[in-house]
């Protein structure tokens, strides 16, 4: 006879494990640790794309292509602004901070309504970046 334990973190948690993990590698990709978080959420998502968990597939899709498509845009635009301004033109830096702290900053806001969305157990569609369709 085996007795089951109940979870502890299940009133804490709601929502599904892995759905709560990829919107988190996506905040710590952002602030902590980049690239190594985004390798992992990769492998995540290679490991469980096909989760029978809607919520699951929604949150790994949505956090791994913002991910790839935020990083993608965030790098080479910020780059743009410095090669056609210069880099010792003083308002190449301003406009490139600018524009990388903007957007750097919204992505994280963004994480964190995702990850909002995860612990309660409702799908999330990252605004542009996100893929509109579960498929």
């Amino acid at each position: 006879m085996s007795i089951e334990r109940p979870d502890p973190l299940r009133h804490v948690m709601p929502g599904p494990r892995l759905a709560v993990a990829a919107e988190a590698l996506f905040l710590i990709n952002l602030m902590l640790a980049p690239g190594l978080a985004f390798l992992v959420l990769m492998v995540l998502w290679a490991k469980h794309h096909d989760h029978p968990d809607p919520l699951v597939r929604n949150h790994l899709r949505q956090t791994g292509w913002t991910c790839i498509w935020g990083g993608t845009l965030l790098v080479s635009l910020s780059a743009a602004i410095f090669v056609l301004g210069g880099f010792d033109n003083p308002w190449s830096w301003v406009v490139g901070v600018l524009y990388f702290t903007f957007v750097h900053s919204g992505l994280i806001l963004l994480g964190v309504l995702g990850l909002s969305r995860a612990v309660n157990g409702r799908p999330w569609r990252y605004p542009i970046f996100g893929p509109r369709e579960d498929g």
